[in-house]
C-alpha cells in the first residue's frame, strides 16, 4: 500500500509541474501555425521567448522555433532564419533527433558566416559539441565524444576572440562535461572553475552560473567523493535555476542531489529529490533527460529497499530507450533513403539538361567561333600594319630626341667651359688689380693712404677667391661657402700677423652652397668685419677669439660675427666710415637687415629672409680652435 502511494505521489508531482508549465506553453504557442509575426521586431521578441522555452518545455520550444523559421523566411529576415535554425537544432537535439539537429545547425552556421557574426558561429559549434557528446553517450562511441570536444574547443576560441562571455562559459561547460566522460577529471575541473570565474566577474547574460555549480558539484561527488561540498554546490545551483525558471537546470541539480544523498545513505532524501527530478524530466519533453531521471529514481528506490517501484522505473527507462533508438534509426534511414532518391533524380535531370545544353552550346559555339576567328584574323592583320607604322615613327622620333640631347649636352659643356674660363679671367684680372694696389701701397708715404690701398687690395682678393672657387669646381653658378670663408679668414690672419697657435678661430658653418650674387657681397662683408676685428679688437686681449656663425634657418640666411675684444666704445658712431657704409650697402643689396652691438665684445648680426640658400649640396658645421 505504501509503495503504491509513493508511486502515486511521484505521478502527482509530474502532474503539478505540467499544470504549472501550462501558461508558458500557451504563451509560447499563441502564434497560430502558419501565421507568423508581422515584422522583424516581433520575430526578435519571439526568438527570446523560444530561447527561454528551451529550458522549460522542449516541445513548445520546437513548435515556436518552426513558426519563427517560417515567418523569418517569409520576411526574408536572414538573422531571424539563422537564430530560428539554431534554436530548432537545439530543440531537436534535446529530442535525440541528431541528424536533424546537425542539418539546422549547418544551415544556421552558413547564415551566420555570411552575416559576419562570429558569436553565432560559436553558438552553432557549441550545439554541435553537445550533439556529438549525446551521440557518443547513446552509441558508446568515444570517437564521437572526442569530435564533440574539438567543436567545443573551436567555440571557445571564437568566444575569446570576441570576447563573448556567454559563448565562452557555454563552451567551457561543454568541454568540462566531455572531459568528465573521457575520465579526465582534472581537465574538467579546470574548465568548470574557469566558467565560474567568468560568470562571477563578467556576469554574462543569459547566465549559466547554476549549470557551472551543478557540473562542478557532480565532479566533486563522482571523483573526489566530497559529498558535503558537492551538495553545497547543488543547492546553490537550485537557487539560481529557480530564479531563472530553468527546468533543465532544476532537473539536473535534483538528479545529482539524489545521487549524493543515496551515496551518503540518506535514502529518504534521495527518494524525495529523485521524485522531484523525475517529475521535471516528464514535464520537459527531453527523452535524454527523462532517461537520466528514471535511472536516478530507480537507484534511489532500489537502495531504499523499495524494489517494486525500482523495477517499474527500470522497465519504463528500458522501453523509453528502445523507443528513442528505434525512432532515431527509423527517421535516419527514412531521411537517408529520401535524400538518396532525391539526389539521384536531381542528378538524372541535371544530366539530361546538361546534355541538351552542351548540344546547343556546341552549335552556337562553332558558329560564334568562326566569326570570332575571322574577326581576330582581320584585326591581327590591321594591328600588325599599325604596329609597324608606329614603330617606324617611334624610331624616327627617338633618333631626333637623341640628336637633340647630344646637341644640348654639347652646348651645355661649351657654356660650362666658357663660364669657367670667364671666372678664371676675372680672377686673373682681380689678381692683377691686387698686385697693382700692392705696388701702389708700397710707394705711398702717407700711412692713411697706404692703409686704404691695402684694405682695397684685401677687398679685391676677397672677390678673387670667389671666382677662383668657381673655376676650380664643376659648379660654376654657386660657391661652397666653407672652404671659401676658411681661406678668407686665414689669409687675413696672416696679413695682420696673427699666429694661428695663439688665436681661437671658431667657424660655425651650416649652410648649403650659395649663388655668386650673394657670395660676393657676403665675402666682402666678412672681409670688412674680420679686418675691423683684427685691427681694433685684440690690442689688450691675451688670447684673441673670433666666432663666425653662418646658417640658413627657415630658408633664410643668418650671419653672426663676434670677437672677445672690448667692444664698440659707448657713444661711438662709425656710420660715416667707409667700411660701415660698405657693410650696410652690401646688406641692403642682398635684402638683409644688419645689426651692430656689443655682447660684450663687438657683435654683428645679418639676417636675410626668404630663399637665400641654393640647395645644391650640404655643408657641415665647422668649429676650429687653434
Amino acid at each position: 500500500m505504501m509503495a503504491w502511494l509513493r508511486v502515486f505521489q511521484g505521478r502527482m508531482w509530474a502532474l503539478v509541474l505540467v499544470l504549472l508549465s501550462a501558461p508558458l506553453v500557451s504563451r509560447a504557442t499563441e502564434v497560430p501555425l502558419g501565421a507568423g509575426p508581422a515584422d522583424t521586431a516581433m520575430v526578435r521578441q519571439q526568438l527570446a521567448a523560444a530561447q527561454a522555452l528551451l529550458v522549460r518545455n522542449n516541445d513548445s520550444a520546437t513548435i515556436l522555433s518552426r513558426q519563427l523559421l517560417r515567418a523569418s523566411e517569409h520576411l526574408g529576415y536572414s538573422y531571424g532564419i539563422a537564430q530560428s535554425c539554431l534554436l530548432l537544432g537545439t530543440a531537436l537535439r534535446n529530442q535525440s533527433e541528431f541528424d536533424s539537429s546537425f542539418y539546422y545547425g549547418r544551415r544556421a552556421q552558413a547564415l551566420f558566416e555570411a552575416q559576419h557574426r562570429p558569436d553565432g558561429v560559436a553558438w552553432v559549434l557549441n550545439l554541435n559539441a553537445q550533439t556529438y557528446k549525446r551521440m557518443g553517450d547513446a552509441q558508446a562511441v568515444t570517437l564521437l565524444t572526442r569530435k564533440g570536444l574539438q567543436q567545443a574547443q573551436a567555440a571557445l576560441a571564437l568566444g575569446r576572440r570576441g570576447p563573448y562571455p556567454s559563448v565562452m562559459v557555454s563552451a567551457l561547460l561543454s568541454q568540462g562535461i566531455i572531459y568528465r566522460d573521457l575520465q579526465r577529471p582534472d581537465s574538467a575541473a579546470v574548465c568548470y572553475r574557469e566558467a565560474i570565474r567568468i560568470e562571477q566577474t563578467l556576469r554574462p547574460v543569459p547566465s549559466s552560473l547554476g549549470v557551472a555549480y551543478a557540473n562542478y558539484g557532480q565532479l566533486l561527488m563522482d571523483h573526489d567523493h566530497d559529498y558535503p561540498q558537492a551538495i553545497g554546490y547543488f543547492r546553490r545551483a537550485l537557487r539560481l535555476h529557480r530564479a531563472q525558471h530553468n527546468r533543465n537546470g532544476l532537473e539536473h541539480a535534483y538528479r545529482q542531489l539524489s545521487w549524493a544523498y543515496r551515496r551518503q545513505g540518506k535514502h529518504p532524501q534521495a527518494v524525495a529529490t529523485a521524485d522531484t527530478c523525475l517529475a521535471l524530466g516528464r514535464a520537459i519533453g527531453d527523452p535524454h533527460r527523462l532517461s537520466n531521471s528514471l535511472e536516478a529514481a530507480c537507484f534511489a528506490y532500489r537502495d531504499a529497499g523499495r524494489y517494486r517501484e525500482a523495477t517499474d522505473l527500470m522497465e519504463e527507462r528500458r522501453l523509453l530507450d528502445n523507443k528513442t533508438n528505434r525512432l532515431e534509426k527509423t527517421q535516419a534511414v527514412a531521411r537517408i533513403e529520401a535524400a538518396y532518391r532525391l539526389e539521384k533524380q536531381q542528378a538524372r535531370i541535371a544530366g539530361l539538361a546538361l546534355a541538351n545544353a552542351r548540344k546547343k552550346n556546341l552549335l552556337l559555339g562553332s558558329a560564334l567561333g568562326l566569326l570570332v576567328l575571322a574577326g581576330l584574323l582581320g584585326f591581327g592583320a590591321w594591328q600588325y600594319r599599325a604596329q609597324r607604322r608606329a614603330n617606324a615613327q617611334l624610331r624616327a622620333t627617338n633618333q631626333t630626341i637623341t640628336e637633340n640631347n647630344l646637341r644640348i649636352q654639347e652646348q651645355a659643356s661649351r657654356l660650362k667651359l666658357l663660364l669657367r674660363e670667364l671666372h678664371h679671367r676675372v680672377k686673373n684680372n682681380l689678381a692683377i688689380v691686387s698686385s697693382l694696389l700692392n705696388l701702389q701701397s708700397g710707394s705711398l708715404t702717407d700711412p692713411v693712404a697706404a692703409r686704404a690701398v691695402r684694405e682695397g687690395r684685401q677687398r679685391v682678393e676677397a672677390m678673387g677667391l670667389i671666382h677662383q672657387r668657381l673655376y676650380q669646381t664643376d659648379d660654376v653658378v654657386s660657391v661652397d661657402i666653407r672652404p671659401y670663408l676658411t681661406t678668407l679668414v686665414e689669409n687675413l690672419l696672416a696679413a695682420y700677423g696673427f699666429d694661428e697657435d695663439r688665436f681661437d678661430l671658431v667657424l660655425e658653418l651650416d649652410l648649403p652652397a650659395i649663388d655668386v650674387d650673394r657670395a660676393v657681397p657676403l665675402g666682402l662683408i666678412l672681409n670688412e668685419l674680420v679686418t675691423n676685428a683684427l685691427k681694433h679688437a685684440y690690442a689688450q686681449v691675451a688670447r684673441p677669439l673670433l666666432r663666425l656663425h653662418l646658417s640658413a634657418p627657415a630658408g633664410g640666411l643668418l650671419l653672426e660675427v663676434e670677437d672677445n675684444g672690448p667692444g664698440r666704445p659707448t657713444g661711438f658712431d662709425s656710420g660715416n666710415s667707409f667700411g660701415t657704409q660698405l657693410i650696410m650697402a652690401l646688406s641692403q643689396q642682398i635684402g638683409g637687415e644688419a645689426l651692430m652691438g656689443n655682447q660684450p665684445g663687438a657683435y654683428f648680426r645679418l639676417w636675410v629672409p626668404g630663399e637665400a640658400a641654393v640647395p645644391t649640396r650640404a655643408v657641415a658645421s665647422v668649429a676650429r680652435t687653434s
